[in-house]
């Protein structure tokens, strides 16, 4: 049986099953237009895409041909913003959920981080002029950076500098040469500061995410889906199901155990079967999806549950109930995986 990548002729036969995926993007302008094309597709069948951009040189350096500076992170940003917008406008199924990710040593990423808080104030303007306020509206439309979460990852060197009242440096992507030193307090008023405005950018602690990693041999983990429930390697995908807690309650209020246990241990079989026979949006993707096969078990409803119980959900109580069941559905879907691995 051939184990090769091969493009499938009927997507219907073999449907796009992950919901999350995260891809990666060079510093060339065939990769940057090769991940708009692989955004559109993922869109196109209702799934969301998240990227790390920090290998995109900044527009304070040169271009290689050494003919000029490069036009920068922004302004591709924005390129590749319209795309997910367009997309989302034709679409039936969902909007475009795109995640936009950037280290914070990025010379651009001041910028970045406050790109949607102008962008609203923008909007502001245009509202008060009299167009529509709503998110679908002519003033919202008009501006840029409104069909992605932007999110800024930190290392824990920035916090000890943070911490220690140090300065920060912003590194040139391709010399790695500073290119500027700030203290690293006025880099974090102002990533709070835009964060309190308009609820972007969001923090990924890069450090602390990397000591969870479960295949650190593997590569990084740089970036993640938008909902950043899926933290995995480049060019990787995770096909998603969710239980629901309450009809596992039984007419006493009781949580039946056993029942929880079968069917998660179906639903992760279910899941693992779905790797194979799901399709994919380029080879890289499809090969990661069949040698490491990401799988994400959840919960929902998990507010309905509590109240049932006439316990707070912000409660020691809540939160134990919530930890006692996730740590079952884990034990229960790594015993499953091992099972399967075995067989």
């Amino acid at each position: 049986k051939s184990k090769s990548v091969k493009q499938i002729q009927n997507a219907y036969e073999r449907p796009q099953c992950s919901a999350c995926f995260i891809q990666c993007v060079e510093d060339t302008l065939e990769s940057i237009f090769d991940l708009a094309k692989t955004e559109a597709k993922l869109f196109k069948y209702g799934s969301g895409s998240g990227t790390n951009f920090s290998r995109l040189r900044s527009k304070y350096e040169p271009l290689l041909s050494g003919s000029g500076t490069s036009s920068g992170l922004i302004s591709f940003l924005e390129v590749l913003d319209r795309g997910a917008g367009a997309i989302k406008s034709g679409g039936t199924t969902r909007r475009a959920a795109k995640m936009v990710c950037v280290d914070l040593d990025h010379p651009e990423v001041l910028h970045f981080s406050e790109w949607k808080m102008r962008a609203e104030k923008k909007a502001h303007v245009l509202i008060a002029a009299g167009y529509e306020s709503d998110f679908e509206g002519e003033a919202y439309r008009t501006v840029a950076g409104q069909n992605a979460n932007n999110s800024v990852r930190i290392p824990k060197s920035f916090m000890n500098a943070l911490i220690d009242h140090k300065d920060w440096s912003l590194r040139a992507r391709v010399s790695n040469k500073v290119l500027k030193t700030l203290p690293a307090r006025e880099v974090w008023d102002r990533i709070v500061h835009s964060a309190w405005m308009c609820a972007d950018p969001g923090v990924q602690f890069h450090d602390t995410i990397n000591e969870w990693h479960t295949c650190p041999e593997s590569g990084e983990i740089r970036a993640s889906n938008p909902c950043s429930e899926y933290m995995f390697l480049d060019d990787s995908a995770c096909n998603l199901a969710s239980l629901n807690l309450v009809k596992f309650m039984t007419p006493e209020g009781d949580f039946d155990v056993v029942s929880f246990m079968h069917v998660a241990r179906i639903m992760f079989t279910a899941q693992e079967i779905l790797v194979d026979y799901s399709s994919y949006p380029t080879a890289k993707i499809a090969e990661n999806s069949h040698n490491y096969r990401p799988l994400g078990l959840g919960f929902a409803n998990l507010g309905s549950f509590l109240m049932r119980k006439a316990l707070p959900y912000n409660s020691d109580d809540g939160r134990a109930w919530a930890g006692a069941i996730a740590n079952l559905m884990h034990g229960v879907a790594y015993w499953t995986s091992a099972q399967l691995a075995e067989t």
